[in-house]
């Protein structure tokens, strides 16, 4: 569902800009990667596993997701391109009370 979400998004050009697509990309790739895994081994392999420190275990889909994830956050704020909010459905009138 995420996938087609995002394929909703870039192939729609709601988002434009490099670094809003290139997360999103990122984000897709990442849950491509874990579905196929779920789909082959019924779950996902984890690759990462550091015995040294106490750190979760995790793959390469997942580096993708989360990086993805923390990079659209970015996005979303440092965006000068504010309707983003707005095409999510906000009627919020921020010129109220002024």
């Amino acid at each position: 569902m995420v996938v087609l979400a995002v394929l909703f998004m870039l192939f729609t050009r709601r988002i434009t800009n490099p670094l809003g697509a290139w997360s999103l990309v990122f984000v897709a790739a990442g849950a491509v990667g874990n579905l196929i895994d779920r789909v082959l081994y019924g779950y996902v392999v984890d690759m990462f596993d550091f015995r040294f420190m106490n750190f979760a275990v995790f793959n390469v889909a997942d580096v993708f997701v989360t990086t993805g994830a923390a990079l659209f956050c970015l996005y979303v704020l440092l965006s000068p391109d504010k309707t983003i909010m707005t095409k999510a459905g906000s009627n919020h009138d921020d010129t109220a009370g002024v």
